[in-house]
C-alpha cells in the first residue's frame, strides 16, 4: 500500500513538473513572438540614398542588415539598385526591425513592406549581395539562399555584364566593408597573388592606376613606392 502511494505521489509530481515545463516553454514562445511583432517600427520612407540605405520620417537612416548593394553611382548595377529600392519603398509605409547600429550611426535593420522582406528581395534580384552579420537571425538563411538563386540565374551583379574582365586590366581593386576602405594592388605588390576579386561585390579589375584612384581606391602599403 505504501509503495503504491509512493508511486502515485511520484507520478503526480512528474505530471505537475511536466505541466510547469510545458507552460514555461509555451510562455517563452509566445513572449518571443509577441516581442518580435511589437518590436517593428512603422514609418514612411522619405529618401533613398542607395540600394541598401534609406531615410525615414522618424529621422533615422536605415542600413539594410546583411546586404551590401553596389555603390551608387560608381559600381556596376549601383544605379539599378537605387532605382529598384525607390520603387519598393520610397514614400511608402514600411516596418523595420532594429538589429543594432553601424560605425556611422546608421540603424541596421530588416525592412518590410507588408510581409515582404526587402533585404531578401534586393539580394534575390542580384541588386545586392549577402553580407553575413555578427548577429544571425531566422532571416539570415533566407537572404543567403536568395543570393544563391541570383547566382544560379545570373541576375544583376552576378551577370556577365558585371563580371567581364577586360584584357590587359590586371590591377586588383578590393573593397573592404568592415572599415569602408578601397585598396588596389598592382602585380609587383607583395600580396598580389593572394588577393582575389570576389564576383558580385564592389571588387573590380582596373586597367591602370589612374582609373583606380578616380574611383576612390588607394594603393596598398605593401606595394613598392
Amino acid at each position: 500500500m505504501k509503495i503504491t502511494r509512493k508511486i502515485f505521489y511520484l507520478l503526480s509530481a512528474l505530471f505537475v513538473f511536466s505541466l510547469i515545463l510545458n507552460f514555461f516553454f509555451i510562455y517563452r514562445q509566445y513572449k518571443s513572438f509577441f516581442l518580435k511583432r511589437t518590436s517593428r517600427v512603422e514609418v514612411v520612407v522619405k529618401n533613398v540614398v542607395d540600394g541598401d540605405t534609406i531615410d525615414t520620417t522618424d529621422g533615422e537612416r536605415l542600413r539594410l542588415y546583411e546586404i551590401d548593394a553596389p555603390e551608387y553611382p560608381k559600381d556596376c548595377m549601383g544605379v539599378d539598385a537605387k532605382t529598384r529600392m525607390e520603387t519598393l519603398v520610397l514614400n511608402k509605409k514600411i516596418q523595420y526591425e532594429k538589429i543594432g547600429k553601424d560605425n556611422f550611426g546608421r540603424v541596421l535593420s530588416y525592412v518590410f513592406v507588408d510581409k515582404l522582406l526587402i533585404n531578401e528581395v534586393m539580394t534575390e534580384e542580384g541588386l545586392s549581395y549577402f553580407l553575413k552579420g555578427k548577429t544571425l537571425t531566422e532571416n539570415s538563411l533566407l537572404i543567403e539562399q536568395s543570393q544563391d538563386k541570383a547566382k544560379l540565374t545570373g541576375r544583376g551583379v552576378w551577370s556577365s555584364f558585371c563580371q567581364t574582365k577586360k584584357e590587359g586590366c590586371i590591377i586588383k581593386g578590393n573593397y573592404r566593408p568592415a572599415d569602408n576602405t578601397r585598396i588596389y594592388h598592382t602585380p609587383d605588390c607583395y600580396n598580389y597573388d593572394r588577393i582575389t576579386i570576389k564576383s558580385g561585390t564592389s571588387d573590380r579589375w582596373f586597367c591602370n592606376e589612374d582609373e583606380a584612384k578616380k574611383l576612390g581606391f588607394t594603393k596598398s602599403k605593401d606595394c613598392p613606392r
